[in-house]
C-alpha cells in the first residue's frame, strides 16, 4: 500500500520533503500531504483549549438547534395568522374598509 510506503520513508527520512518523498516511492505531493496530515491528526492529544472548545461547540450546536425549533413554531404559527387573516379578508369586503 503507498501510504504505508509513505509513512515508513518519512520515518526513515525525517527530514525528507514532500517532494523528495512522492519521488522515491512514486507518487504525487499532494498524496504525501494527505497522508502524512491524516497521521497528524490520529496521533494529536486533545488538550484542554481543546476540550474547552469542544464543549463551546458542543453548547452552540445546542443552541442552533434550540433556535431552529423556535423558527419552525413561529413559521407555523405565522402560516395560521395568514389563514385567519386571509379568511377574515373574504369575509369583509376590503374596498369598503
Amino acid at each position: 500500500m503507498l501510504s504505508k510506503k509513505i509513512r515508513a520513508y518519512k520515518e526513515a527520512h525525517p527530514k525528507a520533503k514532500a517532494k523528495e518523498i512522492a519521488e522515491a516511492v512514486g507518487c504525487k505531493p499532494a498524496y504525501v500531504y494527505q497522508v502524512l496530515h491524516i497521521k497528524l491528526e490520529k496521533d494529536a492529544v486533545p488538550t484542554q483549549g481543546h476540550q474547552v472548545l469542544r464543549t463551546e461547540l458542543i453548547g452552540l450546536n445546542k443552541m442552533l438547534e434550540n433556535a431552529h425549533v423556535r423558527i419552525k413554531n413561529l413559521e407555523h404559527q405565522a402560516i395560521g395568522y395568514r389563514s385567519v387573516i386571509s379568511y377574515l379578508e373574504g369575509k369583509i369586503d376590503v374596498s369598503t374598509v
